[in-house]
């Protein structure tokens, strides 16, 4: 008896030329791996000019892919993308699809063309800044006239796979008095890898600290959301318009988001070592970028957001330092004003772990932070008393390690000494002095790592977010929430 048949299952292979329109490139290849393999598994290869997307054939349900159009709330004229007319009535246009992306030779393909908008890609508008070539002086004309040389247009399979793979954007969406600003954001892929399953993430952020807050909050909750399917993100395209109180375009901008540091950091420890710690800050970051988005959060916390954002796009010395000092005075006012949103600041980078791996997202190799020369620090800060900033000041000015030390030590001595006193002990100054030299020679011995400016400052922004992570403060906010919870609960007792 002869061994049985092998089971072959059949396969398409379907190909997506690349235009070098970043966003409309993103949207169509996504677009076309939905619209022919949906929840199944999509193969998808880099082969240069254009992507090869393949996979098992997968018999499709035209009212599935309907329903996700419908997540851009269509037009009429982009609902008729998906309708062909036979006779007297219309019907799905998967032969027209199938044929068009099955074929391989670009002069071979067909289809009625179909008009591109800016909400494709805003390089795909009419006027001065869309694809329009300058040998013609009628390109010129700005794009509130109705000058037909100007519209760009394709076939209209094209456009529907752009449209399938629009529902899929992240809509960034900020809005001032006079103007509203609209961004859609879509993740990019390297080379090689497998669309599976139903591309999940959160598709709408707001910011009032501004759009590049929620553009860098949209981004990094993608890459959270989609850290379990394994997708080799390399950056993000985008395509944006700002538009004026009676919808007239006042400024558009198209391209990539520039967050290849960020990718590589999440693909590298999340997604390969799947280091729990890489993962926790980025979450932190995220939830704190979210509590951040309301319109009634203070000026400073804004300002916060915006050095988190620059650091989550761009780690940089500058910009921790900025959330470092940021972060210490917001806590300083809380005990005294009532800041809206202080309740953040106080969950942000709150736990030793997180801050160890921020200096890991600077790709700086910074000497770890001493727990307890950071410990006893906290305590001789005496956070729950007000004027511990000025002491804290102090060590944020050391112009350099040796005098950063001094400070250390000097703090942590009249600490040792007030804590004794408090408790009734009798220890002398000599004593005290003494605890705070053993306790500082840590600091000595990491002396020859961190001469160089850079490094120090570095080091230090992240050794001072390691003792407010150690403070217990009680603000000002949050003393009222407790009492007005108290007062709910003693009404409803009554």
């Amino acid at each position: 008896m002869g061994l049985p048949e092998p089971i072959t299952l059949k396969k398409n292979v379907f190909y997506v030329y690349k235009t070098g329109i970043p966003f409309f490139d993103a949207a169509r290849l996504i677009g076309v791996a939905h619209l022919f393999f949906g929840t199944a598994s999509a193969e998808v290869e880099d082969k240069g000019a254009y992507w090869e997307v393949s996979g098992v054939v997968t018999r499709r349900d035209e009212q599935q892919v309907l329903w996700v159009v419908e997540f851009i709330n269509p037009t009429a004229t982009e609902r008729k993308l998906f309708e062909v007319k036979v006779k007297n009535d219309s019907k799905f246009p998967w032969k027209e699809l199938l044929q068009y992306f099955e074929e391989k030779e670009l002069g071979k393909r067909k289809g009625r063309k179909q008009e591109l908008k800016a909400e494709y890609d805003a390089a795909l508008q009419i006027g001065t800044r869309g694809v329009d070539p300058l040998a013609k002086y009628e390109v010129l004309a700005p794009r509130s006239t109705s000058e037909t040389l100007k519209k760009c247009k394709t076939n209209f399979q094209e456009v529907a796979a752009a449209t399938l793979g629009r529902a899929f954007a992240a809509k960034v969406d900020s809005r001032a008095k006079r103007q509203r600003d609209e961004m859609y954001i879509l993740p990019i892929f390297r080379e090689r890898f497998v669309l599976s399953g139903f591309l999940d993430y959160k598709r709408y952020f707001s910011h009032d600290g501004g759009g590049w807050i929620a553009a860098i909050w949209a981004a990094l909750s993608i890459l959270v959301d989609l850290t379990a399917k394994r997708l080799p993100v390399a950056d993000f395209a985008y395509t944006r318009e700002v538009k004026g109180p009676n919808n007239q375009p006042i400024f558009s901008g198209s391209g990539y988001l520039g967050l290849e540091r960020l990718c590589i950091y999440w693909w590298e420890r999340v997604v390969q070592k799947g280091d729990q710690g890489s993962i926790n800050l980025l979450r932190n970051l995220r939830s704190f970028l979210q509590s951040t988005s309301n319109k009634n959060i203070h000026e400073q916390m804004q300002m916060l957001a915006r050095w988190i954002a620059d650091f989550v796009a761009n780690p940089n010395v500058e910009a921790l330092v900025k959330i470092q000092q940021l972060k210490a005075r917001i806590l300083a006012a809380s005990q005294s004003q009532n800041i809206s949103g202080s309740s953040a600041v106080r969950q942000l980078l709150h736990r030793s772990e997180l801050i160890k791996e921020v200096g890991n997202m600077l790709l700086e190799n910074l000497p770890e932070v001493p727990w307890q020369v950071a410990e006893s620090l906290a305590r001789a800060l005496a956070f729950r008393e007000k004027g511990w900033m000025n002491q804290f000041t102090r060590l944020e000015n050391a112009p350099n390690f040796s005098q950063f030390i001094r400070q250390v030590e000097h703090i942590i001595s009249r600490g040792y000494y007030r804590e004794q006193l408090e408790q009734g002990e009798s220890l002398g100054i000599r004593e005290a002095l003494a605890m705070a030299y053993n306790l500082a020679d840590q600091l000595r011995r990491m002396a020859p790592a961190l001469q160089d400016e850079r490094t120090f400052r570095a080091w230090k922004a992240i050794f001072l977010l390691d003792v407010l992570s150690r403070a217990r403060i009680k603000s000002v906010e949050a003393t009222g929430e407790a009492q007005k919870t108290e007062e709910e609960q003693s009404g409803a007792s009554q």
